[in-house]
């Protein structure tokens, strides 16, 4: 590694998702964990875990990366097109990270898996864009004495679109590409008439299971401070999981009343989408320690692949006591939290390719 001045290791407990940061899916083991976020004054900022393997985050500015390590080719162009946006999300840096699979440089398994992958998003935005117009016609019920498949669905929907346009103070064109809107909003979590879970939904059953594995492996193990990173991991997922189920919860329960919402949308756009959005700022990072998980096959990997998850846990922040009436303690992973030793292997390089070759598989995986 090159010289560097670090600056002092900081305390981390943010108060918000923004200032927590958007995970970034770096192939280079150094930059495992490492987060993005808005810099207090411009720019973009680094968060990354302490790289001695202790307590404590560094921040520093987001053109630091190639000072700190050296990068693979991916990361590099990861790096250098994040670098360029303007607002961080979750959903967005998961668009970028899939084109720069998708251009083959995290390998071609990856490059394959994000065009399956962004075939299957556009397949959810139809889906629920489709399912959503259909709930709109139910909800307004001018067919309710027709008979069966009389008229066709484009009719039945464009009169339905006519009949609510004038009560939203709207056009029905406006309607029409509201309702498109909403169904690329809600895509990732998807409505309840959806057939097939939507994203957001897969991640948290991939983090219900995870936490399930875990718990049967830690029981069949004597070490105690292995059973202490497994409780510290379980209880931090419990939290989110729990407050992920009443964040999409609350967001699917808006189309119950369509017409509702559609004012809603007209008048608080943004409003909306925050509240669309809160399950994926709540699961950030948590798909990637799940694939991290699954890639062991004994219990040695089991072993490392603890150590380097208990410091990847997505510290909760403070804001998410806003986003729910279920009371989380969302201090408590932080109480259980231990010094976590150095992993000499992983962070001195001596497999540091193997653990590229890895990455690289969990990016197919992510994708």
């Amino acid at each position: 590694m090159p010289d560097l001045s670090l600056p002092p290791i900081q305390a981390y407990h943010p108060s918000t998702f923004q200032e927590r940061g958007v995970l970034i899916p770096f192939t280079t083991p150094l930059l495992g964990g490492a987060r993005a976020r808005p810099g207090r004054r411009t720019g973009l900022e680094l968060v990354i875990p302490n790289p001695s393997g202790g307590p404590g985050v560094y921040i520093m500015g987001w053109n630091a990366i190639p000072a700190l390590c050296r990068p693979t080719l991916h990361d590099r162009q990861l790096s250098e097109r994040i670098g360029d946006v303007a607002h961080i999300l979750p959903s967005t840096i998961r668009r970028i990270a899939r084109e720069v699979a998708a251009e083959g440089l995290a390998g071609d398994e990856a490059m394959q898996a994000a065009q399956v992958a962004a075939d299957a998003d556009k397949h959810d935005r139809t889906v629920t864009n489709f399912l959503l117009l259909m709930a709109l016609v139910d909800q307004i019920g001018l067919f309710k004495e027709a008979p069966p498949g009389q008229p066709d669905m484009e009719t039945r929907a464009r009169l339905t679109v006519a009949k609510i346009a004038p009560h939203i103070g709207r056009s029905a064109d406006w309607v029409a590409t509201a309702l498109e809107s909403l169904g690329d909003v809600m895509a990732t979590i998807g409505i309840d008439a959806q057939p097939a879970p939507s994203r957001v939904p897969r991640v948290l059953n991939m983090l219900r299971d995870t936490c399930t594995s875990l718990g049967a492996w830690s029981r069949a193990q004597k070490e105690a401070d292995q059973a202490a990173y497994v409780e510290m991991i379980t209880t931090a997922a419990g939290h989110t999981s729990t407050l992920a189920s009443d964040t999409i919860a609350q967001t699917r329960a808006l189309t119950k009343n369509l017409t509702e919402l559609l004012q809603r949308w007209a008048a608080d756009t943004f409003g909306i989408e925050r509240l669309a959005a809160q399950p994926e700022w709540l699961l950030d990072g948590w798909e990637h320690i799940c694939l991290i998980w699954n890639c062991t096959q004994d219990d040695a990997t089991k072993r490392a692949a603890l150590i380097e998850i208990a410091q990847l846990v997505p510290v909760m922040p403070q804001e998410a006591r806003e986003w729910s009436e279920i009371v989380v303690d969302t201090d408590a992973a932080s109480r259980l939290r231990k010094t976590i030793p150095l992993n000499e292997d992983w962070r001195t390089g001596a497999i540091v390719f193997d653990l590229i070759a890895r990455n690289e598989r969990i990016r197919a995986a992510a994708c």
